[in-house]
């Protein structure tokens, strides 16, 4: 060790290197301390052999980001002994620290929603940057804790620039050796191993489970390992016919039938003499409406969702229903196309669309509906404008065809477009000059975080623009708009032959929520998979009768339960089934962060597709899983997804 003391330059890099390394792990145990619930799986082995990797993790994201800095100030050449010039690279280190940092910290706000760490959705937050910006603005608390380390980490450095540079006569030969030394070092830091595939997101699960994963993560470089991925691999577990094979068991259904073994997910409804049924739909997406938060569906008493439980208790209510993902463009992908946004595909308005596919709108339209859509959010946001006509719908609406019509504090405004209430009006006008039978779509927006207070009157708890109180105001606000629009088209002469179908796009969460309502007769309980369970309602009183449904299901299945209720002709292609046939499997799919799972009613398993996390079904949930994965990256990329006539 005393070689490579000799030179004092190495002293300051080991130093800088220290000092990143203790930042970093401070940040961890924030994130462990903060959110305890989510790893409250963890014994206390297990959590230390993730901080244990995390340390990796976080070796990794340093050196990758450092060592170009790194090679600069051990070049082999006199003049990188300057201490100007040092100093410059300090510096630029310390930039490039404060950055990581920050991502780190805004990382931690959103894992308090989600429940894990930013991947490549960061490409979709791209394109509403100020709306991002402002989410962050909202916690002021997180930006003053950002400020301290910025500070901390200054004096840290300014410490270690202090050092005096001993400057000693050394070879070149030496000094080459050294640069040499350091730069293979350098290799393997970011490697991450020594033999075998460089260390990814799979390798930090140190035990097979998803919090451990979590633990040993940190947001920077889920951030850069997820984006710079521009190849998607294809995996390859089996020979294709045991994928179709398999593939085609899950969906199986006698009320559908295979068309085409060159398009294995080709479908169509068994012919019979029974003639298409004319009823109107309404879809009505539900921004961040999380089972738990929901009386009918998570039983906590939080008395902020009375029209929606009256509705649901009229209806047909879903009690085992699953988001495909954690991000709004995912469910409405899944709703409109019937494929989950699984690891490594495309959504909608990013690519899957160059690939042909069954949409909502235009099955629809070609068993003679019109259609119209609409979300209370701008015109253009996550391009729903153009992803809705893609979709068959003719025309669209956004928050800036909303006037300005309800009884909402006129002081504020919501963050990403109008509040819900305006556009239920405007959906109200619309579809009474609607030409029968129609299908429409509607998003709703004003539960998205930062939550704004509409008003006083829905302020059941004390209000915050960033805490599960003013999440819970505006799910009031949001039902109670919900609940007018239902009493004033109950007068419509089309009421009686719509079916209503009432679904969130995503959970959200808020972290150890149960502590917030200690003291009171709330109990917060979170139930397996908590973090992609939402509500869904098929409601239509003069069609239906009310029954609670336990069979899995997800946003996928909208479609095929469409053209089953409703005998809709014509060909489709969804990785889904029907929710209402006793024929179907009953599954979900979905998509957390770099993890996939299946659910079905034996259990459930979570994937890396390198790695197997927890599994508490059949044993057969592997192969399915994977053979599934495997077929439909397969034909998504092959353009087989679905057959033009």
């Amino acid at each position: 060790m005393s070689f490579f003391i000799k030179d004092s330059r190495l002293i300051k890099i080991i130093y800088y290197l220290g000092s990143s390394l203790l930042i970093l792990t401070l940040l961890r145990i924030s994130l462990w301390l903060l959110y305890q619930d989510d790893f409250s799986s963890l014994n206390s082995i297990e959590t230390l052999q993730s901080f244990w990797m995390g340390l990796r993790v976080d070796l990794i994201s340093v050196t990758t980001s450092t060592s170009i800095l790194v090679l600069f100030l051990i070049l082999p050449f006199r003049f990188s002994n300057n201490e100007y010039y040092q100093n410059i690279f300090a510096y630029l280190w310390y930039v490039v620290l404060i950055v990581i940092v920050f991502v780190i910290l805004a990382d931690m706000v959103y894992f308090d929603f989600v429940h894990r760490h930013v991947g490549s959705e960061i490409k979709v937050m791209g394109d509403e940057a100020d709306m991002f910006v402002g989410m962050l603005l909202e916690y002021k608390i997180m930006l003053v804790l950002y400020a301290f380390f910025c500070v901390v980490i200054f004096f840290l450095f300014r410490r270690a620039i202090k050092i005096k540079l001993e400057v000693k006569k050394q070879s070149m030969a030496w000094r080459i050796g050294i640069f040499f030394i350091v730069f293979i070092l350098l290799f393997l830091s970011i490697r991450g191993k020594i033999q075998g595939k460089p260390f990814s997101i799979s390798d930090a699960f140190s035990v097979n489970k998803t919090a451990s994963g979590n633990l040993a993560l940190n947001g920077f470089y889920t951030l850069y390992r997820t984006i710079s991925k521009n190849k998607k691999k294809q995996y390859r577990f089996y020979d294709d016919a045991t994928t179709i094979e398999v593939s085609q068991s899950l969906l199986k259904s006698s009320r559908f039938e295979f068309l085409d073994q060159k398009y294995p997910l080709l479908r169509s409804l068994v012919k019979s003499e029974t003639k298409s049924k004319k009823h109107n739909v309404v879809i009505i997406m539900l921004e961040s409406w999380s089972s738990k938060y929901v009386d009918s569906f998570g039983s906590n008493n939080l008395g902020v969702t009375k029209n929606f439980d009256k509705i649901a208790s009229k209806g047909l209510s879903f009690s085992n229903f699953y988001a495909n993902g954690q991000r709004s463009i995912e469910g409405i992908t899944a709703l409109l196309t019937g494929i989950p946004v699984l690891k490594n595909f495309s959504f909608l308005g990013s690519g899957l669309e160059l690939s042909n596919l069954s949409y909502l709108g235009t099955i629809a339209k070609e068993n003679g509906y019109s259609t119209i859509a609409m979300q209370s959010s701008k015109r253009g946001s996550f391009n729903v404008d153009s992803i809705t006509k893609l979709a068959g719908f003719d025309s669209y609406y956004g928050a800036e065809d909303m006037p300005l019509v309800g009884d909402e504090d006129k002081d504020k405004k919501p963050r990403f477009g109008t509040w819900d209430g305006n556009m239920y009006t405007l959906l109200h006008q619309k579809l009474s000059n609607q030409k029968e039978p129609f299908v429409s779509f509607a998003f709703t927006s004003t539960t998205h975080t930062p939550f704004i207070s509409p008003g006083k009157q829905w302020e059941r708890y004390k209000h915050n623009n960033t805490n599960l109180f003013g999440y819970l105001n505006t799910l009031k606000y949001a039902d109670d708009k919900l609940g007018e629009f239902m009493e004033k088209v109950k007068n419509e002469p089309w009421f009686d032959n719509t079916i209503f179908i009432f679904m969130a796009d995503h959970t959200i969460g808020f972290g150890n929520d149960s502590e917030m309502f200690k003291g009171t007769n709330i109990k917060i309980k979170n139930r397996e998979l908590e973090e992609m369970k939402i509500p869904l309602v098929i409601y239509a009183p003069k069609i239906f009768k009310p029954a609670i449904i336990d069979s899995v299901g997800s946003q996928a299945d909208i479609i095929p339960t469409l053209i089953d209720i409703l005998n809709w002709k014509g060909n489709f292609a969804t990785l889904s089934n029907s929710l209402i046939s006793p024929s179907s499997n009953s599954f979900a799919l979905f998509k957390s962060g770099e993890t996939i799972g299946l659910v079905d009613k034996s259990g459930y398993i979570k994937h890396t597709l390198d790695k197997r996390l927890e599994m508490t079904g059949d044993e057969s949930l592997e192969k399915r899983i994977l053979s599934i994965y495997q077929l439909s990256f397969k034909l998504l990329q092959t353009n087989r997804w679905y057959k033009k006539d």
